[in-house]
């Protein structure tokens, strides 16, 4: 049974002896009795807040191990200075994957800089491979 469900179940219980306190007219029954209420529907409420977060917590777990899944299939091979992906012509920096894992395309250097530096140039970070 859910958690929820058997305090909704102990605020019914609680809503008959609220009946039954009528009969009985005692004071210190009733002011019990609705403290017991309070309590009962407090936590309920903190247990409608901790599902909540429990649900953020389990997406949060799905995207990092969905993350790591990516970052394990998509192991580049170094290539001229840059890295290279399965399924990909294009040449990326190095800097920018290792230390973001974004996989920015390098491009042509401009020629004042080719040679002396590398011929290609990353357009985010600006070095050169």
């Amino acid at each position: 049974m859910d958690v929820i469900a058997s305090i909704q179940m102990a605020l019914d219980i609680t809503g008959k002896l609220r009946e039954l306190s009528k009969k009985v007219q005692d004071a210190d029954f009733s002011m019990l009795l609705s403290e017991l209420t309070m309590q009962l529907a407090d936590t309920k409420l903190e247990i409608a807040n901790l599902k909540i977060e429990l649900a953020k917590e389990r997406e949060e777990k799905e995207g990092l191990a969905q993350r790591l899944a990516n970052k394990e299939s998509t192991k580049p091979t170094i290539d001229d200075g840059g890295y290279r992906f399965d399924g990909d012509d294009g040449l990326y920096c190095t800097a920018c994957f290792d230390s973001q894992q974004k996989k920015i395309r390098l491009a042509s250097a401009p020629s004042a800089f080719a040679g002396t530096f590398g011929t290609r140039r990353c357009p985010v970070c600006k070095n050169y491979a």
